[in-house]
């Protein structure tokens, strides 16, 4: 695996979980409608999951990479 591949697969870990965690992003609002959708959608507070649950995430994501790299041949940096 390139140093260029290694760092896309780093950004997108990070922006796969981020989401979870950001009130506008559309995995949080699209959980809303009608009333609610007016009243809760993109305010703080109403996401899947908290900031601190979701680093929890990301640092395991970036751990098993971290591993994947390291225990396989065929995903040396080049």
């Amino acid at each position: 695996m390139t140093q260029s591949e290694i760092r896309n697969k780093i950004k997108e870990i990070v922006n796969e979980n981020i989401r979870y965690a950001d009130p506008k992003d559309s995995i949080n609002t699209s959980k809303f409608h009608g009333w609610e959708a007016k009243e809760f959608a993109g305010k703080e507070g109403y996401c899947i999951q908290s900031a601190e649950e979701v680093l929890d995430d990301i640092i395991h994501d970036l751990k098993s990479l971290q591993r994947e790299i390291a225990t396989s041949p065929s995903l040396a940096t080049s």
